[in-house]
């Protein structure tokens, strides 16, 4: 005599040695929930920290833009204490990148200063979920950067 069992999820005949749920509802069990916030993989101050420890972004970039914006730039009330990019860093790499104007630097629109506010950290937190959960294109980071006033020397 041959067992058979219903699997719990969807009712399925499966063999008497499996108890339980099939290899179907298993599977869409263990799909974690969506909550509307786009997950990262590998967030990108991890996957360019090799750029985050940079001397040209720990020596230059990052103490520029704190002195160009003391205070945080959506609070208006604390002190700044992180650098923030206005379009995440691998969006405005990949336009800039798509733009063919920086062909010699893979990474060149990481150190856009237009692109860039100094943050308090509870503000740093909240911007960083809205951007997981952004929808539509991202403004153009590289049009801004090229529209900036260029340094005049005179001798």
């Amino acid at each position: 005599m041959v067992i058979r069992r219903l699997c719990r999820g969807c009712s399925s005949a499966m063999p008497g040695d499996v108890k339980g749920l099939c290899a179907k509802c298993k599977a869409e069990r263990n799909k974690p929930a969506s909550d509307g916030i786009k997950e990262h993989g590998v967030s990108d101050h991890v996957r360019y920290a090799f750029l985050y420890a940079s001397e040209r972004w720990k020596r230059n970039v990052q103490p520029r833009a704190l002195k160009q914006c003391p205070m945080c730039a959506r609070c208006h009330i604390k002190v700044s204490e992180l650098v923030d990019h206005r379009v995440p860093v691998s969006e405005v790499i990949r336009q800039a990148q798509a733009s063919g104007l920086y062909p010699g630097s893979p990474h060149a629109g990481f150190f856009f200063t237009t692109n860039l506010d100094g943050l308090c950290r509870g503000c740093h937190w909240i911007k960083t979920n809205e951007d997981k959960m952004h929808t539509g294109p991202w403004p153009d980071a590289v049009a801004l950067e090229q529209s900036k006033p260029r340094k005049v020397y005179s001798f």
